[in-house]
């Protein structure tokens, strides 16, 4: 494996004293580029197969309303890039956890359940389960390690989904890679917001975050 032998080639020289020196760790920090370059389109193609195995997976007739009213179907998978996907619950109004399977896309964060051996997008409470990451507020839930508060806006009130994950360490790593790909800011045809709107939202993110607090609090 190159990688490994690049790692041995290291050992070695450090243990030279020679003249080359300098143009022998200018060719292995070239050499470890190109590895990081073959490994990162090896993770591109794995996960564009994935996607394409969730898009011949899904049910052709589903399809989704966004919150800002475009249509999303399963033809929109593979106009977009998959950066992670998992296991997750979602929590409904009666506080019922929904088994979910979460696609986060470079520029929306998509939730599939299985029917019938098929995928169809998650239904909860009416609402959207596809949702813009240029849209999003992502805030941990307050006395639950494994909980994480999803919070989309529009031009209709804003609305809070409730997520779970298996772990505390996956939380944290939904979380980071959600809010790694809101700040990469990838434009696939859904309007940025300014920088206005995201104070407006972040206002109204606490608020509803108190709300939420409240509402769990005994009477």
């Amino acid at each position: 494996r190159p990688s490994r032998r690049s790692t041995l080639f290291v050992c070695c020289l450090k243990l030279l004293n020679t003249s080359y020196f300098e143009d022998l760790n200018e060719s292995i920090r070239l050499v470890k580029e190109v590895i990081a370059a073959v490994d990162n389109k090896v993770n591109e193609h794995e996960k564009r197969q994935r996607l394409k195995e969730f898009h011949s997976r899904m049910d052709s007739k589903s399809i989704m309303t966004m919150k800002n009213k475009q249509m999303f179907a399963r033809e929109d998978l593979l106009r977009r890039r998959l950066i992670h996907d998992g296991a997750l619950q979602l929590k409904n109004a009666q506080g019922r956890l929904k088994d979910v399977h979460a696609l986060l896309l470079s520029d929306v964060l998509v939730f599939l359940q299985e029917k019938d051996q098929k995928y169809v997008f998650a239904m909860l409470d009416q609402r959207s389960t596809v949702l813009s990451l240029q849209k999003l507020i992502v805030r941990e839930v307050a006395n639950k390690e494994r909980g994480l508060f999803l919070i989309t806006a529009g031009t209709d009130k804003p609305e809070m989904m409730e997520v779970l994950a298996s772990s505390k360490e996956e939380r944290n790593t939904w979380m980071q890679l959600i809010q790694g790909s809101m700040d990469k800011d990838e434009d696939e045809g859904i309007p940025s917001e300014t920088e206005d709107d995201k104070r407006q939202l972040e206002s109204k993110a606490r608020e509803m975050r108190g709300e939420a607090k409240m509402r769990h609090l005994p009477m």
